[in-house]
């Protein structure tokens, strides 16, 4: 696989279902900024007089909040489906489908991202005169929940 463009790129929500694959998914449109995702751990540190060293230690991990940007568009059906889990407490189904294909043999295959979050904000940003109303929609990932499939 090689380097890519995020020109392209999808994000979708589904349900509160536990299984991906059958789950109804709707593209949220008009992403301006898809923000980050992945596994980060908490650093313990453990100072010594004696040696006047840190040791250093992993501790718990985060997989992570993704923090999207949109020209808003609550008329979008991923928007509105957003907007709907941003007041519920359930983990959501969502899918990221990057813009890195491969065509083999006649398939297009894109690496797809699949993990749970709960949708902890949607929020209105006006801006100034010379900006698009914009919205910030915020995911807490549900740790464990990532499974990744590369293209190929």
């Amino acid at each position: 696989m090689a380097i890519s463009a995020t020109a392209g790129s999808t994000l979708a929500i589904g349900t509160t279902e536990t299984i991906n694959s059958p789950d109804d998914l709707l593209m949220i449109g008009e992403i301006v900024d898809l923000g980050a995702l992945g596994r980060t751990y908490k650093k313990i540190e453990a100072p010594s007089i004696g040696t006047r060293g840190i040791r250093k230690y992993k501790g718990t991990y985060d997989d992570g909040t993704m923090t999207i940007k949109l020209n808003r568009d609550p008329a979008d059906t991923g928007q509105a489906a957003a907007i709907v889990a941003r007041d519920n407490d359930g983990d959501y189904n969502f899918r990221l489908t990057l813009n890195d294909y491969q065509q083999t043999s006649g398939f297009v295959i894109s690496t797809i991202i699949d993990f749970k979050a709960k949708v902890m904000s949607y929020t209105l940003e006006p801006g100034g005169v010379d900006n698009m109303v914009g919205s910030t929609l915020v995911l807490e990932v549900k740790s464990g929940s990532i499974t990744e499939t590369a293209a190929h």
